[in-house]
């Protein structure tokens, strides 16, 4: 049986609302004066046999205030209300004060925290919602030290059903997540049905290397290599080597340089054959200009990619955490070859998270609060990968190739056809070099507005978009929501040639207009607007959601330390859709189109540029 739950605490009110998927039966429990749901709320806990309760950011909040309850039960049941919701209300406090409890541990039922299911860890419940084009955006009603009073009941359990009914939705959204999550906690024996992706292959690489090596998992989180410094000469590898000067005299840069614990790890940038490339952790990328590049009857537009660079490259060079034994490479070449047969067998789970596990081993190594920490197995990792991708590009434009973008480890080239088959050798020596795989993708179309924001249309016509160009349907739930019409708008602009002015006149869904924001703690946000002749100020939640209209008010943000203004979009009239209930025809929305078709006719002007389009 699944619950969808959440709770709110006050010092004189408590109330928990649970909603059944299967039936959408309700029940609440409230503790408030005379009315006490203790034993009520406890029934229902202690029946737990199949009883799954799913929250957002419960695993941490939510999750140990019930347990709390529950298992002080006895002497609850004879405290008065008041004296009750003090104590829950307190023990909230001290866990929003980052104050360790043993009641995250053995809940008297199963539990999901689609916080973490969903990889939105950092991001409240109400901009989730505007993801989920939820009609009620709502922020907590009164101040959590507030001492309620009767009239304001009704109110807080309302916004309790709201967050209930927000979280049931993004549940149906991850429900996929959620049977992933369940399929591998059967397959591996762990309850991993609260983890993020990352949390997941945490989880799976801790207890495959401790049932290896022997090491319990507590004593093996420990485990660390510390390094206060490390000299770049003896991070570069003997095969990474070029032919220009500029690379040569840049690859002795950087074997000059030194790294220290207090430092940022490693920053670098070069210009080569006019083309500025930048060099860091994340991976080397090219600052890419604007540009539409079309594949013509002369030249192809060849996208290369290293196939699993960083986990090849590690095991080519045997690169492991120093505190671990060769065991771990081992282990990491098994896991790969397990992702590999589950990809091949079809059994689309176990590869999903193999392949996150797979993916995120090197970036652990230079987080010091992971246990695969060692900070220069990863600075060999990254800082040779990214070098090794300048030899490729080296080789090719020593063959009077043209690279227009690099981007981690992947290379778009444009490629004469009667050039093809050299093109394919140039890349062939350098992976009989280096050891390394490349796959191939040709594009019909590849438009950009830089290296993080473009689409590509392949061979088959399928489309991959990234950045401004992502469509609403393809974001995350990490992503916020700022005016997807636009990017609908470059969508069928570029893609399937239709006009912007169409797109946006013809659009019928209000949210594809909007933007969401949330202000921090040193702000508060302030709607202005004039009416008979009268400036009214409204103050708002944090969380608000708006559109750009014909008549409107100004947005602001307001700083309490300096009471500084800053607009949320200057020169332009907006309007609030916190509440959209009512869900009016659009026309009544007095949308500002022509607001969004210069938003988007200013980034089609800048890629659309005769000059770097290829005919």
């Amino acid at each position: 049986m699944i619950y969808i739950y959440d709770i709110e605490t006050y010092v004189n009110f408590f109330c928990v609302t649970f909603k059944r998927v299967d039936d959408h039966r309700v029940m609440k429990c409230v503790i408030y004066k005379q009315t006490n749901d203790l034993d009520k709320l406890y029934n229902f806990l202690d029946n737990n046999k199949n009883k799954w309760l799913v929250g957002y950011n419960s695993k941490y909040f939510d999750n140990p205030i019930l347990n709390y309850i529950y298992k002080n039960y006895d002497i609850f049941s004879i405290l008065n209300s008041d004296i009750l919701t003090e104590n829950i209300y307190n023990f909230a406090l001290s866990i929003i004060n980052n104050n360790p409890t043993e009641y995250k541990y053995q809940l008297p039922f199963n539990s999901i925290d689609l916080m973490r299911v969903g990889n939105v860890e950092k991001k409240s419940l109400k901009l989730v919602a505007v993801n989920l084009n939820w009609p009620l955006i709502q922020d907590l009603p009164f101040k959590v030290d507030k001492i309620i009073q009767d009239n304001e009941i009704d109110e807080i359990i309302k916004y309790n059903l709201n967050d209930v009914e927000i979280t049931e939705k993004l549940y149906h959204k991850l429900k996929k997540d959620i049977d992933v999550r369940w399929e591998i906690s059967q397959k591996y024996n762990l309850n991993l049905m609260s983890e993020s992706d990352s949390g997941m292959a945490n989880r799976l690489i801790e207890k495959m290397y401790s049932d290896l090596s022997g090491i319990p998992i507590k004593d093996l989180k420990e485990m660390r290599t510390e390094r206060k410094i490390i000299h770049y000469e003896n991070i570069i590898f003997d095969d990474i080597y070029f032919h220009s000067p500029i690379l040569k005299d840049f690859l002795q840069e950087i074997k000059s340089q030194t790294w220290y614990k207090s430092q940022p790890y490693f920053n670098k940038s070069i210009i080569y054959n006019g083309v500025k490339y930048k060099l860091g952790i994340g991976g080397i990328h090219s600052d890419d200009k604007p540009g539409l590049f079309e594949e013509t009857s002369e030249h192809r537009i060849i996208d290369c990619d290293i196939t699993s660079m960083y986990p090849s490259l590690m095991i080519k060079h045997n690169l492991f955490p120093a505190h671990l034994s060769n065991s771990f490479i081992d282990l990491y070449k098994k896991i790969i070859d397990q992702r590999i047969e589950a990809k091949n067998s079809n059994k689309k789970t176990e590869a999903y998270v193999l392949k996150i596990l797979v993916n995120s081993v090197f970036g652990k190594t230079l987080y010091d609060k992971h246990w695969l920490y060692d900070p220069l197995v990863g600075l060999r990792v990254t800082i040779n990968g990214q070098l090794y991708m300048l030899m490729l590009i080296e080789h090719l434009v020593e063959n009077n190739f043209q690279v227009i973008s690099a981007n981690t480890d992947g290379l778009v080239t444009i490629v004469p056809n009667n050039k093809f088959k050299e093109y394919k050798e140039t890349c062939c020596l350098w992976e009989n070099k280096t050891g390394f795989n490349l796959e191939y993708t040709e594009y019909l179309k590849y438009i950009r507005k830089d290296v993080n924001n473009y689409i590509t249309i392949k061979k088959d016509n399928s489309v991959k978009e990234k950045g401004d160009f992502l469509q609403f349907e393809k974001l995350s739930l990490r992503q916020g929501i700022d005016k997807p019409i636009i990017s609908k708008a470059l969508y069928n602009y570029f893609v399937n040639s239709i006009p912007i002015e169409q797109t946006i006149y013809e659009e019928q869904d209000i949210y594809t207009f909007c933007i969401a924001k949330k202000v921090d703690a040193k702000f508060v946000n302030e709607f202005h607007v004039l009416k008979d002749n009268i400036h009214i100020v409204e103050e708002l939640q944090k969380s608000v959601r708006f559109y750009i209209s014909t008549n409107g008010g100004t947005l602001y943000k307001v700083d309490k330390n300096n009471n500084k203004y800053i607009s949320y979009c200057i020169n332009r009239r907006i309007s609030i859709l916190n509440n959209n209930k009512n869900n009016k025809n659009i026309k009544d929305y007095n949308i500002d189109y022509g607001y969004y078709i210069s938003e988007t006719r200013k980034i089609i002007d800048i890629i659309d540029n005769p000059q770097l389009t290829l005919w």
